[in-house]
């Protein structure tokens, strides 16, 4: 079975206002400003990114309970955005926690 499971440390950045699916889901986005020191080929490399991540259901509640410039731990996996767009990545949220 094909693996597809991220954890990544960053700042909540941004907060999208929240929505409800048809089927009565609560779903928000947010934005994640991440920054590290990675090794790559032998040398240290600035790893600087801002990725969108979807939750959904309980996890919105949670997400709300945030600050903006909060730093935060998220686990999830990677999918499209859409459909119809096949070169954005969004990391759908499994989990989102405070990181002291």
């Amino acid at each position: 079975m094909e693996q597809n499971t991220l954890q990544i440390t960053g700042i909540l950045e941004k907060q999208y206002p929240p929505r409800v699916s048809p089927a009565g889901v609560a779903h928000q986005d947010f934005l994640l400003q991440h920054r590290s020191r990675q090794r790559e080929a032998g040398s240290a490399r600035e790893a600087r990114l801002v990725l969108t991540v979807h939750c959904a259901g309980e996890l919105v509640q949670q997400l709300q309970a945030l600050q903006l410039g909060d730093r935060v731990v998220v686990t999830g996996f990677l999918a499209l955005a859409s459909y119809r767009d096949t070169e954005k990545v969004v990391l759908h949220a499994q989990t989102l926690d405070r990181q002291d």
